[in-house]
């Protein structure tokens, strides 16, 4: 139950917070589950003498997780960092040696998003987002189309699918590989197909925060056995599938993942599908409270996409609406009121210290294009965490409550 308060000042101000009850923990677990479904599996792995190669668990998760996106393969690393480098190197059939061009990605992402390619020597071009989903703009992509340009990476940014159908025609319209960062999307769909079956290929991160975790983890998934021969040699020192174990056809390298994860996250994968629907129904639910609310925009489900994973519940936050408070002040005044917020990208991917010293260094390793809606999103966006959502849907009340009560208190 929310705690109960006698008047309406702010948590903020030194009155008492809508909400002290602990929200759903992540990962989730549970005593039981350890005793009947964990424990026996990792008991299985200790006592079975395999612990690594030839890694039969991890290619029966890959097996199993990619037949539940929909494809026909998947390869298992123990990163989600790992499966986007094996994905481009796989979709670009790279060495690792040569100057194999330019990849085109989203400004609003993660890091890894650009340093995986750079990683397997592609330089990247930063493209502008949907200003209403977040995810890659395929309008911005061609603009920034040149004549190095060998790939796109499309970012499901929060569980939000990117149009993968406009991305796609892009794609094939001027040869381009099309690789899906999947890493915070496990089980969203675009025209009912599930991501990481669009592109050539896709690649998932089981890291702590993800939808489905062992903590860290990854894979890639893919409806291409040539492509998936290439990851599999990529994550195993240039072997083949089955292939002779001192025979190296090809250069890899190894990023071959335990089978503790493996063991783990195939324990894990069978509540994946009843999470998404639980995360998607406490949305829905939520956005119905929120849309009254004037200066606060609940995330859209983009057109064309019949699931949103909600990794993340991303807002758009408007000051005018809230007395001109800023947004890291909207974000503190909802955590002092029990509600888990966060600010998310604050600037683009381009001016992170990191990059922007690598486009000074390296010049035309990095190229940028016109970011207006990735600045726009950067300034606005407050996102709320996947755990959140799988409280009960009645605790969504919470939320609109507080947003309520900071409006009030900031706008009388």
């Amino acid at each position: 139950m929310s705690a109960a308060h006698s008047h309406d000042s702010l948590a903020i101000d030194g009155g008492t917070p809508v909400r002290t009850r602990p929200w759903p923990a992540w990962p989730r677990v549970d005593e039981a589950e350890w005793v009947k479904v964990i424990e026996p599996r990792l008991r299985e792995v200790y006592l079975s003498h395999v612990e690594g190669l030839p890694g039969p668990r991890a290619h029966g998760f890959a097996a199993e997780f990619a037949r539940w996106c929909g494809v026909e393969w998947g390869v298992m690393t123990p990163h989600g960092t790992d499966a986007l480098m094996a994905a481009v190197a796989g979709a670009l059939d790279l060495d690792g040696l040569r100057d194999p061009g330019e990849i085109i990605a989203p400004a609003y992402t993660f890091i890894a998003t650009a340093s995986a390619p750079l990683a397997v020597r592609c330089q990247v071009a930063l493209a502008d987002v949907d200003p209403e989903t977040y995810t890659l703009d395929p309008t911005a992509v061609e603009a920034l189309i040149g004549p190095d340009t060998v790939g796109i990476v499309a970012v499901h940014l929060g569980g939000q699918p990117a149009d993968m159908t406009a991305l796609g025609e892009v794609a094939r319209r001027h040869g381009l590989a099309l690789i899906e960062d999947c890493a915070q999307a496990h089980g969203a769909a675009w025209r009912g197909r599930r991501v990481g079956g669009w592109g050539d290929c896709g690649a998932f991160s089981f890291q702590s925060s993800k939808n489905l975790t062992c903590g860290e983890g990854g894979c890639v998934t893919t409806d291409d056995f040539d492509l998936y021969e290439r990851v599999m040699s990529f994550i195993d020192v240039g072997r083949r599938p089955h292939g002779e174990r001192w025979e190296y056809p090809r250069l890899g390298w190894n990023y071959r993942p335990s089978e503790y994860l493996a063991a783990l996250l195939t324990a894990r994968l069978p509540s994946v599908t009843s999470d998404l629907e639980r995360r998607a129904d406490n949305a829905a639910y939520l956005s119905g409270l929120l849309s009254p609310v004037d200066g606060l925009d609940a995330p859209c489900l983009a057109a064309g996409a019949t699931s949103h994973a909600y990794h993340l519940y991303m807002m758009t936050y408007r000051a005018e609406a809230f007395g001109g408070r800023s947004r890291d002040a909207f974000v503190a005044a909802l955590g002092a009121e029990g509600i888990p917020a966060m600010a998310g990208y604050t600037q683009p991917l381009s001016e992170q210290p990191a990059l922007a010293e690598l486009r000074q260094q390296y010049p035309g390793v990095l190229r940028v294009g016109d970011l207006t809606a990735t600045r726009e999103v950067c300034a606005h966006s407050v996102w709320l965490p996947q755990s959140l959502l799988l409280a009960d849907t009645w605790e969504m009340d919470d939320v609109a409550t507080a947003v309520g009560r900071i409006q009030r208190a900031w706008t009388r």
